[in-house]
């Protein structure tokens, strides 16, 4: 029994414990290890600050105590580390009271408060995601503000992305640290940890130095610098564009119009077959609408110039045709936006949807000029484009080249033309739906048969006899790879009007414990948008079936899920022993 003695508490007697035999005890459920040493009675944190690994199996040698899992050293008395930078071990008081050894919990502890945050910037230049991932934990352990970490990351990530990355790996980073924080923000806070690990490693790498982007001289007007913009962004020259977006920026009073034009500039034809910019650009709207300039400056300004002055190689033949069709357009495109309709139309969806697959570039060109003259709204076209690509990863043959991130590219670009009409207006948007018509022409060579959207796939009821074992008969075909069953045992759950949210949110738990569930997180963060968007729609559910089916294909390993249980547990102070114990 333990009891107490102002901050002290008796943990064991001098007989209980000898000279190079450590013994662990557990004070207010941390687990304390107990050393003598050279005479001296030490007591430190029994959890190895670096992964958990129970110190009391270490060696002692000199008053440094060694971990004996990755050879982490420490100094016993003080805590200081050896190995690592920011980790020391926390340390405790100790008396001895005739034949009674007490400890003071309340008096001990790391030595630096903001250690979590040191181990956070260890892990953004390193990207290592086991130093991330504990570090998030640690935080999340700690109920620190989200905000300040994820205004940490985007400082960190535009230092990193201006100066190591190109534009297309600068996008993709891009894309893990906005897709991570928006898909953390749909779970709980125990749940968020691997995509806000996610998202770390999205703004992750080395931060380079290089002198500040000072604004041009001499008397400018924003009417010079949008100019200039579009010119550079014609000759692919990025750093001239950085220079007239930071000179924007001080200028003043024009921070509405960057992100704008930067949509006018990527859904220009010769941009066609980079509609990955759209997401992009889309991403940085975002993250500035979140954070602001003051904290997203660099970043947005940076990446934007990359994005804007990409590399651009010659077309082949085929793109060079479609580039001229969407010239030929330009005029149609800016008379139809000068008076857009005002209210939805009658829209054939079933008629738009085969001329998009039909594999013809002027039937697919064709296609959404046609929807934009009968009237029918951006919104419209783009749940109907949304819910195809939904459709077509939901029946995609997995015995042959299924084509899943083609098919993740197709939902997720047909979303992003929401972002494209909300931050960029009309006329952006409906060229937009061309950049990402091509998309769909592109993946021509996908053998899936096209079906009207209209057609019921199926209305089978599941024959679970509840949601909880519905939703255990659909985790249970992802974990065990059933690729054909998990399909029909989602739609089936589905036509038994079980919950789709409670599905969309378990799913999203199965694709982030995967470490292959990197490039299917995107696919995640769209499907938990349009899943609200396309409420009425019949195919609605074609969007969690073809996740479903991803997934499982997807599903080779969980390291992520080992990573992310070893961080939490480390968080709770626990240590190996414990796990293995439980």
């Amino acid at each position: 029994m333990l009891s107490a003695s102002s901050n002290f508490v008796k943990v064991a007697t001098l007989d209980e414990l000898a000279e190079g035999k450590p013994r662990a005890i557990k004070v207010e459920g941390q687990s304390i290890a107990l050393f003598k040493h050279n005479g001296g009675i030490y007591a430190t944190d029994n959890q190895c600050p670096h992964m958990g690994y129970p110190l009391t199996r270490g060696r002692v040698r000199g008053g440094v105590l060694t971990c004996d899992w990755h050879g982490w050293s420490y100094d016993m008395r003080g805590g200081g580390c050896f190995t690592g930078g920011c980790d020391d071990l926390a340390t405790f008081p100790v008396e001895v009271r005739e034949n009674d050894i007490y400890i003071d919990i309340a008096s001990g502890g790391n030595k630096r408060d903001d250690a979590h945050f040191l181990l956070l910037q260890e892990g953004m230049l390193f990207g290592d995601n086991w130093t991330l991932s504990k570090a998030v934990a640690i935080i999340l352990a700690k109920g620190v503000s989200e905000g300040d970490v994820l205004n940490r990351l985007v400082r960190h990530a535009g230092r990193h992305f201006v100066t190591e990355l190109d534009a297309r790996e600068g996008g993709r980073h891009l894309a893990n640290l906005v897709n991570g924080v928006k898909v953390a923000s749909q779970y709980e806070p125990e749940d968020r940890l691997i995509p806000l690990m996610m998202a770390a490693a999205g703004a992750s790498g080395r931060a380079g130095d290089r002198p500040g982007v000072a604004r041009l001289p001499g008397d400018i007007t924003w009417e010079k610098l949008e100019r200039w913009i579009r010119v550079f962004s014609a000759d692919r020259e990025w750093e001239g564009i950085e220079k007239c977006l930071i000179t924007a920026r001080r200028l003043g009073g024009h921070d509405d119009k960057i992100i704008p034009l930067a949509y006018e500039c990527i859904v220009e034809p010769f941009f066609l077959g980079h509609s990955d910019s759209l997401l992009y650009i889309g991403y940085l709207a975002e993250l500035l609408e979140q954070f602001g300039w003051e904290v997203s400056e660099e970043l947005v300004c940076g990446l934007t110039a990359k994005v804007l002055g990409r590399g651009r190689g010659a077309p082949d033949e085929i793109r060079r045709e479609a580039i001229g069709k969407l010239e030929s357009l330009a005029d149609f495109v800016a008379e139809i936006a000068a008076n857009p309709p005002s209210e939805a139309s009658d829209f054939d969806e079933d008629v738009f949807a085969a001329g998009l697959v039909s594999g013809d570039l002027d039937n697919t060109f064709d296609t959404i000029t046609n929807a934009l003259k009968s009237g029918a709204g951006i919104d419209q076209i783009v749940q109907t484009m949304v819910l195809l690509g939904a459709d077509r990863m939901a029946r995609t043959p997995a015995s042959m080249s299924p084509g899943w991130w083609e098919l993740g590219q197709e939902i997720t670009l047909s979303s992003s033309i929401r972002k494209a009409l909300r931050f960029g207006g009309y006329q952006v948007a409906a060229k937009a739906l061309y950049h990402v018509a091509w998309e769909f022409f592109s993946n021509r060579w996908l053998n899936i048969r096209q079906m009207p959207l209209s057609t019921p796939r199926s209305t089978t009821p599941s024959d679970a006899p509840n949601e909880d074992a519905g939703i255990e008969d659909v985790i249970s075909a992802i974990e065990t790879v059933q690729i054909q069953e998990v399909g029909r045992v989602t739609r089936g759950y589905l036509n038994s009007d079980f919950s789709g949210d409670r599905l969309l949110a378990e799913l999203g738990q199965c694709i982030l414990r995967d470490d292959n569930g990197w490039d299917i997180l995107h696919t995640l963060r769209t499907a938990f948008d349009e899943w609200k968007f396309c409420e009425d729609h019949p195919a609605r559910n074609q969007l969690l079936v073809g996740l479903a089916r991803w997934t499982t294909d997807e599903r080779k390993n969980t390291n992520s899920d080992s990573a992310a249980k070893t961080a939490l547990r480390f968080a709770k102070g626990e240590t190996a022993v414990d796990l293995y114990e439980q």
